[in-house]
């Protein structure tokens, strides 16, 4: 099995954990920061789109001027080859709050402790949440879907795995949150069964692994990023019921210098 980095990591699998109140606070405050950046009225189209993001608030800086921004176009880099094992996923079955945030679906995830570890450092998974069309791209293609599953630490550094979609037979582990997806801003469902974390992902973990940025204003860097090469599967009927809320919730790609991209196997 290969293993892909972009400054590219390797991965494997495995739990939510037991929660501590200091990961709570960080999730609070993320979400309040969410919060905050939604009343700035940030969109995809119109005035308010990417290319404007900057224009809306001193705080948005960095989606105009950051060096290091996401998504990009993974295998637009140099690949070197090198052997490592940075990563490793603790997931296990998870109860989740689904929301329309009025930018995407999002299912916060209880915050958990270890659920990530990259380069030795602990991580607790917050949430999953939706795109479409993908953001990221391999070598020019563009996914109908991406997932991101976003992970925090102690410190309150981000790490981000993101995961493509592509259209074919119904994914069962995603069919319980499918099932009534919150169609107005603000609106809140309780799926009954928990969400199984761990099979969210691909069955094979190779993956692109670089330094970049939230794809979502305020666009702050300093965020790891772990893309999994290969993609899962929705039915053509889940793609068009996410497609129902949110057709076009994408940021274009950007351009990072001197990025480098390594291969693991």
């Amino acid at each position: 099995m290969k293993y892909f980095l972009l400054s590219l990591i390797a991965v494997s699998l495995a739990s939510c954990g037991e929660l501590r109140q200091q990961s709570n606070k960080k999730a609070d405050l993320h979400t309040q920061n969410e919060l905050n950046n939604n009343a700035l009225h940030w969109e995809y189209d119109g005035e308010h789109d990417p290319e404007h993001w900057a224009e809306l608030s001193p705080e948005f800086i960095q989606c105009a001027e950051g060096h290091f921004q996401s998504p990009i176009d993974l295998e637009s880099y140099s690949i070197k080859s090198i052997k490592h094992d940075l990563l490793q996923f603790n997931y296990h079955p998870c109860s989740v709050d689904l929301v329309n945030n009025g930018h995407t679906i999002q299912a916060n995830i209880e915050a958990s402790d270890e659920a990530l570890i990259a380069n030795g450092e602990a991580y607790a998974l917050q949430q999953v949440h939706f795109h479409s069309p993908a953001e990221h791209q391999i070598d020019g293609i563009i996914y109908p879907m991406e997932m991101h599953m976003v992970h925090v630490n102690e410190e309150g550094k981000l790490a981000v795995v993101g995961v493509f979609i592509k259209e074919g037979h119904e994914n069962t582990t995603l069919a319980g949150l499918w099932e009534k997806l919150p169609e107005q801003v603000a609106e809140h469902v309780h799926p009954e069964k928990n969400c199984d974390v761990l099979h969210l992902l691909p069955d094979v973990h190779t993956v692109f692994h670089y330094s970049g940025s939230l794809t979502t204003p305020p666009c702050s860097e300093g965020v790891e990023w772990f893309v999994m090469k290969n993609p899962i599967e929705l039915s053509k009927a889940q793609i068009k019921a996410f497609r129902k809320q949110y057709h076009h919730n994408n940021r274009p790609v950007q351009l990072q210098d001197m990025l480098s991209v390594e291969e693991i196997d």
